[in-house]
C-alpha cells in the first residue's frame, strides 16, 4: 500500500479548499492560520505539486488542487458517517416513542413495563403515536384504533338554573374546546357538532381552548 500524506495535512487542505480561506479553515479546526499554511505547505512538498495559488487577498485552487479536493471531501464525509454509525450503536437498543400527553399518560405509560419485559432488546426504532389521518410521505403508518368524540358535561349542569337537557340549552353555558392535534382539519369540533344538531345563535368558537384533554376535565 502506498504511503499517504499525514491526515492532518489532508484535512487542512480539504477545509481550506472548502472555505477558500486559511483563516476560516483555522476557525473550523481550532488552530491558527499559520498552522493551516504550514500543513498545506508540507502537503504540497509531500505531493510535489502546488495546491493553491496564493493571491493578494484570496486563494485559488491549482489544477492539481481542483482534481484532489472532491475526492478528499468525499473521503472525509465517508469517515464521518462511519464514526457516526459507531457512536449511534449505543442507541441501537433504545426505543424512542412520541405521543400526545393525554394518550401517553392514560394508555401508554401503564403498558411500558409489560413492553420492556416482553422486548428486552430491540434495534434502533423511532415510533410516533399520533391522532391523524395517517398520511406521511416516506413513512409507514398503521392504524391502531379509532375513537368516539362526543360532548360531555358536569352532572351538576343537568339540573338547577339553566339545566342542560337538549343541545339548544348550550346557549346558556360555556363551551370548552379540545383543539385539533397536529392541526388536523377533520378533527371533530363544536362547530361541526352544533351544525349537525341544528343549534344556531351560538358562537362555536367561544370559550377556553386547550391542546390536551387533561386540561378539559
Amino acid at each position: 500500500m502506498r504511503r499517504l500524506p499525514p491526515l492532518n495535512a489532508l484535512k487542512a487542505f480539504e477545509v481550506a479548499g472548502r472555505h477558500m480561506s486559511f483563516s476560516r479553515a483555522a476557525e473550523e479546526l481550532h488552530v491558527t492560520p499559520a498552522a493551516i499554511s504550514h500543513q498545506i505547505k508540507a502537503l504540497e512538498t509531500d505531493l510535489g505539486v502546488k495546491l493553491f495559488r496564493r493571491l493578494n487577498r484570496s486563494l485559488q485552487l491549482t489544477e492539481a488542487g481542483q482534481a484532489c479536493l472532491p475526492g478528499l471531501r468525499e473521503a472525509f464525509e465517508t469517515m464521518v458517517s462511519a464514526v457516526d454509525r459507531i457512536r449511534d450503536k449505543e442507541d441501537w437498543n433504545m426505543l424512542t416513542i412520541s405521543a400526545p400527553p393525554a394518550f401517553g399518560a392514560r394508555w401508554l405509560v401503564p403498558r411500558i413495563v409489560d413492553f420492556r419485559t416482553a422486548n428486552p432488546i430491540r434495534d434502533s426504532v423511532d415510533v410516533a403515536i399520533e391522532f391523524s389521518q395517517g398520511h406521511y410521505s416516506g413513512r409507514l403508518a398503521q392504524r391502531l384504533f379509532g375513537q368516539d368524540v362526543f360532548p360531555v358535561c358536569s352532572p351538576e349542569l343537568l339540573s338547577g338554573k339553566n339545566p342542560l337537557t337538549t343541545p339548544a340549552d348550550l346557549r346558556g353555558h360555556t363551551l370548552i374546546h379540545f383543539d385539533a392535534p397536529m392541526g388536523d382539519p377533520e378533527w371533530p369540533n363544536w362547530e361541526t357538532w352544533l351544525r349537525a344538531n341544528k343549534v344556531d345563535r351560538l358562537d362555536p368558537n367561544k370559550g377556553p381552548h386547550f391542546t390536551s384533554p387533561n386540561f378539559t376535565t
